[in-house]
């Protein structure tokens, strides 16, 4: 599974959970309709920008790392953050692999 494939359901999740929360404050707390309406356009708006930027950033760091555009990376400042994504995304797939390993004993087992 792609890193973005990961983060993307990760965030999905997350950007429910916080529109679900402001939506329960704000009837919690008694505000007026409009108030109340404004937050959640407001917190729409925020996920949808993070989002985007994440989607941007994804775009970027797998153009980045693909074509191995050491230079793009050293002008944006972001060689550090592209190597360390790279090995985070090493490790994930090696501890899928050891999953599927311990699964597969223990339905053995």
């Amino acid at each position: 599974m792609k890193l973005w494939d990961r983060i993307s359901r990760g965030m999905d999740a997350g950007f429910d959970a916080a529109i679900a929360a402001v939506h329960n404050l704000t009837e919690k707390a008694g505000e007026g309709i409009e108030v109340t309406r404004l937050r959640r356009e407001k917190a729409r708006y925020e996920t949808a920008l993070t989002r985007l930027l994440a989607e941007l950033g994804n775009a970027v760091y797998e153009e980045i790392s693909q074509k191995r555009l050491d230079d793009v990376a050293e002008t944006l400042g972001v060689k550090d953050k592209v190597l360390e994504i790279a090995e985070y995304e090493a490790r994930m797939v090696e501890i899928d692999r050891k999953l599927g390993k311990e699964l597969k004993d223990q339905e053995k087992e």
